[in-house]
């Protein structure tokens, strides 16, 4: 059977280890803005829900949503303490590298689709020398859908390549949020365990593929 032609990557979790550098910025972001910010366990909680930030931010203070100032001040205010404090804490995970060039040289599209501010991206990317090896990167931008909305898939991936078809489409990721964005899109998915979703939860979901390391995902990708 015929390999995938575009594996699409979340970011946090999936690429990267981002907690430690999410969860630091959260803390901050709070205490500089005045707001109480829960228990340690309560951030780790809302970081691995995989949503948006914005919806991350108001997971740990239910007051925001019906504050949009509020809020837009507190995400400002984490993308700047994110480049300034977070960046150097964010990693990519061991084999990522060697899996992304094996990947590309057998020809596939690499992707990466997250919530996370574009901009961060490119800066982790740029930082680890990943860049080269990716072909498109959508982040937490203005106009875009967010994950799980399908329409990231359906109305801007698929067209910008219209030679893919969605069986020939991989995605993957480790939250509920990537599993429901492959479910929604048509297309298949492979559950990076490694990563902070839940498991329980995650695996009802049931995903097509499972890994525990980035390093099994080529043979996967080349379904030979």
């Amino acid at each position: 059977m015929k390999g995938f032609d575009a594996i699409v990557f979340d970011y946090d979790g999936t690429l990267f280890d981002t907690r430690p550098a999410i969860i630091h910025c959260v803390q901050r972001a709070f205490e500089e803005c005045g707001r109480p910010v829960g228990a340690p366990a309560a951030v780790t909680n809302a970081v691995n829900s995989g949503l948006p930030l914005q919806d991350t931010l108001a997971l740990l203070d239910g007051k925001l949503r019906a504050d949009r100032s509020a809020l837009n001040a507190l995400v400002t205010t984490y993308r700047l303490l994110y480049r300034d404090e977070g960046s150097s804490r964010a990693r990519p995970f061991p084999g990522v590298k060697a899996a992304l060039e094996e990947l590309g040289a057998s020809g596939a599209k690499i992707l990466v689709v997250s919530n996370k501010g574009i901009a961060a991206i490119h800066r982790s990317l740029d930082q680890s020398g990943l860049s080269p090896l990716v072909d498109l990167v959508f982040g937490d931008e203005r106009g875009l859908p967010k994950k799980p909305d399908p329409a990231i898939v359906t109305g801007h991936i698929l067209p910008r390549y219209p030679q893919l078809q969605p069986e020939q489409v991989l995605i993957v990721g480790d939250t509920e949020i990537d599993i429901l964005l492959a479910r929604r899109s048509g297309v298949s998915c492979c559950w990076a365990s490694y990563g902070y979703g839940e498991t329980e939860r995650c695996r009802a979901l049931k995903p097509e593929h499972e890994i525990s390391g980035i390093e099994e995902l080529p043979a996967i990708a080349r379904r030979s």
